[in-house]
């Protein structure tokens, strides 16, 4: 079965490379999935959670936005900031929130 190779990078490096089955992407008009043989896209992101399916595994990484591109089974998601869901800094996360607010 044919796979997705996917890179995830920002200005600090590439929080995710590596082959994967399917992405559900957080949309600007709501979430969408990339499937292998995708047609071409480039789409901008919005804060969310981008949610990656790889052999039968879920792996999530938060968004603060960004843009995705698909072209030949290859997909690249440029983000102003992505972390996996496990390194995600619950103090830094609020005090974030209280600064928006």
């Amino acid at each position: 079965m044919a796979k997705l190779q996917l890179a995830v990078v920002t200005a600090e490096g590439e929080s995710f490379s590596g082959e994967v089955d399917a992405i559900v992407a957080p949309g600007e008009v709501g979430e969408f999935t990339v499937l292998p043989s995708h047609a071409r896209l480039i789409t901008t992101l919005s804060p969310g959670i981008l949610r990656l399916e790889q052999n039968g595994d879920s792996i999530s990484l938060a968004l603060t936005g960004g843009f995705l591109e698909v072209s030949d089974n290859r997909v690249t998601v440029l983000a102003d900031a992505a972390e996996h869901d496990d390194a995600i800094d619950l103090e830094r996360a609020e005090s974030a929130l209280a600064r928006a607010e």
